[in-house]
């Protein structure tokens, strides 16, 4: 495979020192290749850390799936090298087809090759230090070892040169099925691997408009909606049986008149620019999951604006549980209606500060009957309620947690009388 360019001057360059070696010389290429081998797999972790170091489009976890996949590739490349030294027979290691694969993979993620030659020649240079320092001997003459280092940069020049093949036919495919080239890059905006670099989005997949909304429905398990046609103009995949949406602004209604028309609801963020598409569409599951927990009420089309707040203290469920858990419990442990009414007035009046007849007119209730009420808030929360930071942190709570507790969640509670009973 790929016995062109580079690698021809590559194998012209091993043939020179792969000569053999006159009695009393240095030791011969080939030798020296045998020895280096035992010292590839270090050689290869050192290289990929370096990627990873000084790359950003790879960097990641030193014992991630990325690190691994990057040791792997340099340590065939390294052995595939080294078998065209040593003088002995090897099977086909697929190093050519393994870096095309690469190639083709960056033509889906990245939409450039510019962080892969970074890495390759990078590559090259690690790996030709590391074996001109490795402790192998006897040593190779200095013409040698010029020799070795013109074939190790040869030898990158034609991976680069099979990389660049995958990414050519990566690109081919891309173009020649601009729908899953179009559903592809969707799922990346959606997950936030293609949040920065759309600059390099092909404009015949996708121009990036100025705003976006990201629109999402509930599960379209019998797959009623026309999916195909919301592609032509709109970047559309499915995520757990759910259509999601990724829409101009501008065109929004064209995209919920849709699903009206299949009387399938949907959540709409509001405007966002492209980039923080990641947190549009968690914003608009987040509020179909309110729905249907009872806190935003049931409705065909749910726009995000309009219930942003209850979005926003629902963004950390274990944590809403937790301080309710550790700041609510007087109320917690009341009675069912006293927790319901003390919890109603309470919230009441951290949001308005409004005197009793004015809360008991918004509770429909009578002065008195707030009165009442409020002595008992007082016995429960005693000095706490003139403490700043306590009502900051419980009028967040209540407001998260009274709209689930009247829709019937009775989570808390439950919670309260394991936890109280451990």
């Amino acid at each position: 495979m790929g016995d062109q360019g580079a690698w021809q001057r590559h194998q012209s360059l091993v043939t020179d020192v792969t000569a053999p070696t006159p009695p009393g010389e240095p030791p011969s290429i080939e030798q020296h290749a045998r020895a280096l081998r035992p010292l590839v797999p270090t050689f290869a972790a050192d290289v990929a850390e370096r990627i990873q170091t000084d790359i950003p489009a790879y960097a990641g976890q030193s014992d991630g799936r990325r690190r691994d996949i990057i040791s792997h590739a340099v340590e065939q490349a390294c052995h595939r090298f080294l078998d065209t030294l040593d003088g002995l027979p090897h099977r086909d290691r697929g190093v050519d087809e393994l870096f095309q694969a690469m190639g083709r993979a960056e033509a889906s993620d990245s939409g450039d090759l510019a962080a892969m030659h970074a890495a390759l020649r990078l590559a090259a240079t690690a790996t030709w230090d590391r074996m001109r320092r490795a402790n192998v001997e006897p040593p190779l003459s200095d013409q040698a070892r010029g020799q070795l280092a013109d074939g190790i940069f040869g030898y990158i020049e034609h991976l680069i040169e099979q990389a660049e093949k995958g990414f050519a036919a990566g690109r081919r495919a891309i173009r020649n099925d601009r729908g899953q080239a179009r559903a592809r890059l969707a799922d990346q905006l959606l997950t936030g691997r293609r949040r920065n670099q759309l600059d390099t989005v092909d404009p015949e997949v996708w121009t990036p408009p100025e705003w976006v909304v990201v629109v999402v429905s509930e599960p379209d398990d019998e797959r009623i909606i026309d999916v195909a046609s919301l592609a032509l103009t709109h970047l559309v995949v499915r995520h757990d049986q759910r259509v999601v949406v990724i829409a101009d602004a501008d065109l929004a209604s064209e995209v919920t008149d849709v699903f009206a028309a299949a009387g399938k609801p949907v959540a709409v963020s509001w405007p966002v620019g492209p980039s923080v598409i990641p947190s549009a569409y968690r914003w608009a599951r987040r509020a179909l999951d309110l729905v249907r927990r009872g806190v935003i009420p049931a409705q065909p089309l749910v726009q995000c604006r309009e219930h942003r707040t209850q979005i926003w203290l629902h963004a950390e469920p274990a944590l809403r549980q937790r301080m309710c858990q550790d700041m609510l419990k007087p109320l917690l442990a009341e009675t069912p209606n006293s927790r319901e009414i003390l919890s109603q007035t309470l919230l009441v009046w951290l949001e308005t500060r409004d005197s009793a007849p004015a809360i008991a007119a918004h509770l429909g209730v009578h002065a008195q009957t707030v009165r009442y009420r409020w002595k008992r808030i007082n016995e429960l929360f005693g000095d706490d309620l003139h403490d700043p930071e306590f009502i900051v942190q419980i009028t967040m709570l209540l407001k998260a947690s009274v709209p689930l507790w009247q829709a019937g969640d009775q989570s808390d509670f439950e919670r309260f009388r394991d936890e109280e009973s451990a």
